[in-house]
């Protein structure tokens, strides 16, 4: 029931209490006031019946009580002192020795006792209801008694009209207070019900919403508390998505990947990072963990967590595809002391350990590489200082040829090792302007023209007419002519051919500069590893040759740096071409 009925309904309640309360009493006040009235005019008028009776005095009681009756207009008996009907204006004089004896009548008792008797009861002779009033007549009031009686019966119609008229006053009182009702119940609920329609739209997130204050009563003051806790909601709200807005700006620009989950292992929470790292698409949240990665270690990680209740947990999981290593740290979401899930977060760290292994891998080879050289310097050193080759200094040029070749080749190895380190340096800068790269490819093949004619290799050039000027480091550039250039030469047999070409590159509309040769090829197993720093495809015959197993990891680093892209194609025992690319000036 809503309260605007219920207040209306309280109005009528109210209102018909006080109406039924005055109808019945009304209804008694009146009655009461009839009866009395009644009663004392009828004993005025038995007053009179006892004047008339008592001057005519003698004459015949009959007709004495029917003069009576016809004087005050009302019933009249006369009654002896010992109770019998003497005569009856009502009764004619043949019914009266019928008459009951009237002795016992509460009103002449009430005569006997005080010379007035009244009484109202049911009249067995009329059938009906009779107002009574006896008194005692003659010189000592003991000649008999005059009773008057009155019937009620117009009492009733009375009391009936009186019904009809309180009733329909009722009725109208009624219908009155329906309609006041109805507008007061309005006029009181309309606040509240203002009020309920504000708090329901505040509650469904329009906390703009403002309830117009009408009054300074309770229902004012309520409006006003209503319109204070909406603007706290607002500012709240404002809040919390400020701060969520800016948690997942936080969380979608972290390069770690971030999971929540709670602790059955549904998840309520992952970042973009987390995203890419496991290769997720779609929606996760409210999944299982189980069912976006069935990685052992992921699982086995959040179980244990869970399982020995640890503060934090940190571990190392690879995923794939990729070969990626992800360092974890677990820890347990905990709201008011009580443990809701666990946050996870991914730190990538597949380059960290690309670069630990590199690095790994530099100071073994580099080890490798300077042992020979320093052990050869040292063991031919160590034979000409003990004097045995004074005899023989033929042998001992021999012996200083080898120390300085070894020493050169330690020279190689160590400008090539700077000159890398100095490449992958996050601060190198590199002068690069627009040049003619014609011109740097012939001062190259100038430069290695005579190791060519010492192999009897066919060393030449094929560069396009009208070739565009490139943006270029000319002496990184022409280092990486020599480079390649000089490898060409070293791995083509005798007779062979070297060809350097350069022409546009239609696929990107750069430069493209190729070198060719008609050497032994390149394996397919190792052409992903070609470039790496210190690999070798014929260890050997490369150390012999005086390669240091650098030449091509510089080279890629510098195209890198002058943001071309290096490539090589091969088919062994015909050739290779290395290729790399250069921007348009």
């Amino acid at each position: 029931m809503r309260f605007r009925l219920k207040l209306m309904l309280s109005y009528l309640l109210l209102i018909l209490l006080i109406a039924v309360s005055f109808y019945f009493s009304i209804d008694h006040i009146l009655e009461n006031n009839l009866v009395e009235e009644s009663r004392a005019n009828l004993i005025s008028q038995t007053g009179l019946a006892k004047l008339l009776v008592e001057h005519e005095t003698g004459a015949d009681p009959q007709n004495l009580a029917e003069t009576a009756g016809k004087t005050v207009r009302e019933r009249v008996t006369l009654i002896a002192p010992d109770g019998h009907v003497i005569g009856d204006s009502e009764v004619g004089g043949a019914h009266i020795a019928e008459m009951q004896n009237h002795l016992d009548r509460p009103e002449v008792q009430e005569a006997l006792k005080s010379g007035v008797g009244t009484a109202m009861r049911y009249s067995e002779t009329l059938r009906t209801d009779m107002l009574y009033v006896a008194m005692t007549y003659g010189n000592t009031n003991a000649d008999g008694f005059v009773r008057l009686a009155l019937p009620l019966s117009y009492l009733d119609n009375a009391r009936s009209a009186l019904h009809r008229l309180l009733g329909g006053a009722t009725a109208v009182t009624l219908l009155a207070a329906l309609l006041f009702s109805y507008v007061l119940s309005n006029l009181t609920s309309r606040p509240l019900r203002d009020m309920a329609v504000a708090a329901a739209r505040i509650g469904r997130g329009e906390t703009r919403t403002k309830i117009h204050v009408s009054s300074r009563d309770e229902v004012g003051e309520l409006a006003v508390v209503l319109n204070d806790m909406a603007e706290r909601i607002e500012g709240q709200m404002q809040r919390l998505s400020a701060e969520k807005q800016q948690l997942d700006t936080i969380l979608a620009g972290m390069g770690e990947g971030v999971l929540v989950a709670a602790q059955d292992g549904t998840i309520t929470l992952v970042n973009p990072a987390f995203r890419r790292q496991f290769g997720i698409t779609g929606t996760v949240e409210g999944k299982n963990l189980i069912e976006i990665s069935r990685h052992p270690d992921l699982l086995a990680a959040f179980k244990e967590l869970i399982a020995t209740g640890n503060s934090e947990l940190v571990c190392e999981i690879t995923i794939q595809p990729g070969n990626a290593t992800l360092l974890t740290h677990w820890a347990p979401l905990t709201v008011d002391g009580a443990r809701h899930g666990v946050v996870a977060v991914f730190h990538d760290i597949s380059d960290m350990k690309q670069v630990e292994n590199m690095r790994r891998d530099f100071v073994a080879n580099v080890s490798h590489e300077l042992r020979t050289p320093v052990s050869v310097i040292k063991g031919y050193a160590e034979t000409l200082l003990d004097g045995t080759m004074a005899a023989d200094p033929g042998r001992a040029v021999r012996f200083v040829e080898i120390i300085l070749s070894h020493s050169e080749r330690l020279s190689t190895l160590i400008n090539d090792i700077l000159t890398l380190s100095t490449l992958e340096a996050k601060d190198t800068v590199l002068d690069i302007r627009p040049l003619d790269a014609s011109g740097t490819i012939g001062k190259a093949c100038m430069l290695l023209e005579e190791n060519a004619k010492r192999k009897q290799i066919v060393l030449q050039s094929s560069i396009a007419p009208e070739l565009p000027r490139v943006m270029a480091d000319q002496g990184r550039l022409e280092q990486v002519l020599v480079n390649l250039l000089d490898n060409a030469i070293k791995y083509t047999p005798a007779h062979g051919t070297v060809t350097i070409s350069a022409g546009m590159n239609e696929a990107d509309g750069m430069v493209r500069i190729s070198v060719a040769d008609t050497g032994m090829g390149i394996p397919m197993k190792d052409m992903p590893r070609i470039f790496e720093r210190f690999y070798r495809v014929d260890g050997a015959r490369s150390r012999e040759q005086g390669g240091t197993g650098l030449g091509l990891a510089i080279v890629k680093h510098i195209v890198q740096l002058h943001g071309g892209e290096v490539a090589v194609t091969s088919t062994p025992g015909q050739g290779s071409v290395f290729s790399f690319t250069l921007k348009i000036a």
